[in-house]
């Protein structure tokens, strides 16, 4: 199943109530806000994604992805809003 990172922006001057419902929706679809990987120790660890960035797997392609992400936060969180998904094949990660 692909891995997808996806990006979504609340137009406007979103509350943090906005922020906290949406982060809430993209759990419930399976992306999170978090990802694991290696340090540049080489140890194991979970890495924070920026901010509104989330991670996770669909079957769907990536399309589908950004249609189903793109309409339930317009009918649970706000309308104006801009999604943006990208299938990932490889990643890197700093801190």
């Amino acid at each position: 199943m692909p891995d997808y990172a996806v990006r979504v922006e609340l137009r406007g001057n979103p509350s943090t109530e906005e922020y906290q419902a949406l982060h809430a929706l993209m759990a419930r679809k399976g992306f999170i806000q978090t990802i694991a990987g290696v340090d540049i120790q080489g140890n194991q660890k979970r890495f924070n994604l920026p901010h509104a960035v989330y991670y996770g797997s669909s079957s769907a392609d990536c399309g589908a992805v950004r249609d189903s992400v793109l309409r339930s936060v317009k009918s649970e969180v706000q309308n104006d809003v801009i999604v943006f998904a990208v299938q990932a094949q490889n990643w890197s990660i700093g801190s």
